[in-house]
């Protein structure tokens, strides 16, 4: 069986245990009612029983495949030469963030040499290798054009926690949160009411330290870091999904500040 034969009977399955669970409890609750006396709503209970029942027939015969079949994919014009320095940063930004991605949000937690622990948005890590385990990350200057607190108090003293948002309104108020501006003096904490380490609703939190920086070239003001990976915390459950090949369901970029939710409904497995 191909990849999408194999992708449609998934999705077929998925329905089809759904409508079985209608019909259980239409079956019960027919059952209920008779149990009560309450006979006026039985016909109407029957009714929705039988054509669940009948939906399930149709789609293990294939009747319905044409339902599950995958949207045939449009087809594009010529593909044109776009010159990205003729852009203007808002359009450069858009351009490039709708191309490269998703990319994974977290909350990046450090803390100054003067004791303030600070918050801040983070989009921009990468795996730059596993064997030893290095992240990659850009961090530039905030919209008020003043260097990030991540950035500065990741060279005062090289400390980082990168805490991972689930896929809920909670993990979207909790980066909305982390995005405020406030003044370096003050901790970001406070929005949470919460103290250092354990950020609110991570479900996960990966520990690094600063190994290397580099000055980003042709006038960039951000800078390259190069983080050593020193220890994750995550629970039990999420270390044996990962284990199995599974991932975390957090929280992505994609798109000029849009954060979605990091799986689509169908995967690939590349072997």
């Amino acid at each position: 069986m191909n990849q999408g034969g194999e992708m449609m009977d998934k999705d077929k399955a998925v329905v089809i245990d759904f409508l079985r669970r209608c019909v259980q409890y239409s079956d019960e609750s027919i059952q209920r009612k008779k149990g009560r006396g309450d006979l006026e709503e039985i016909p109407k209970w029957q009714a929705y029983r039988d054509f669940t029942d009948y939906a399930i027939k149709e789609i293990e015969e294939g009747k319905l495949d044409d339902w599950f079949s995958s949207p045939q994919p449009q087809k594009k014009g010529p593909l044109d030469d776009l010159k990205i320095s003729e852009l203007d940063h808002q359009d450069r930004v858009k351009i490039i963030d709708g191309l490269i991605g998703p990319r994974p949000i977290f909350v990046a937690a450090t803390c100054s040499d003067d004791g303030v622990h600070n918050l801040g948005l983070l989009s921009t890590v990468a795996p730059a290798s596993n064997s030893p385990a290095l992240l990659t990350c850009s961090l530039s200057q905030d919209r008020d054009a003043r260097p990030r607190d991540t950035l500065v108090n990741l060279k005062q003293n090289g400390n980082i926690t990168l805490h991972l948002l689930p896929t809920s309104i909670e993990g979207v108020r909790i980066a909305e949160a982390a995005a405020e501006i406030l003044p370096s003096n003050e901790s970001e904490w406070k929005l949470f009411e919460a103290e250092p380490p354990n950020l609110p609703g991570a479900i996960a939190s990966i520990h690094c330290r600063l190994v290397d920086q580099y000055s980003l070239p042709k006038g960039a003001v951000a800078t390259l870091c190069v983080l050593a990976i020193e220890s994750i915390s995550l629970p039990e459950e999420l270390q044996d999904e990962l284990l199995k090949g599974g991932n975390s369901n957090n929280l992505y970029q994609h798109g000029w500040c849009n954060i979605h939710p990091s799986d689509a409904d169908w995967s690939h497995l590349i072997r």
